[in-house]
């Protein structure tokens, strides 16, 4: 996938958000997560709990939006989907914060 000129190989990623006023920032990271707590163990992530940004593979701004309804839970979602791209948001409360991405041939 394509993010803003970033390309994100196929793989396994967290996602997380930096959620700054209105200029929120998606962070694809290699970080695998952890199936089950372990604080031992250092090489995958529980939550964000010991993030860093080394292994970022990708930090992409959102646009944010103000939602004309309230969303009651964090919400996910692709949409303005097309047959190679689309939107990733994330919605909570009246607020919207989302990317474009596009599919790109595999080489």
């Amino acid at each position: 996938l394509d993010f803003s000129g970033k390309t994100v190989p196929p793989g396994e990623y967290s996602l997380f958000i930096d959620l700054k006023p209105n200029a929120w920032t998606l962070i694809i990271s290699s970080w695998p997560a952890q199936a089950k707590y372990d604080p031992q163990n250092k090489a995958a992530l529980w939550g964000a709990y010991g993030y860093t940004r080394d292994k970022d593979v990708a930090r992409v701004p959102m646009k944010v939006d103000t939602l004309p309804f309230a969303v009651e839970e964090l919400t996910w979602s692709f949409v303005d989907m097309t047959k190679d791209s689309g939107r990733l948001a994330l919605m909570w409360g009246k607020t919207m914060g989302s990317t474009p991405f596009k599919a790109i041939a595999a080489r």
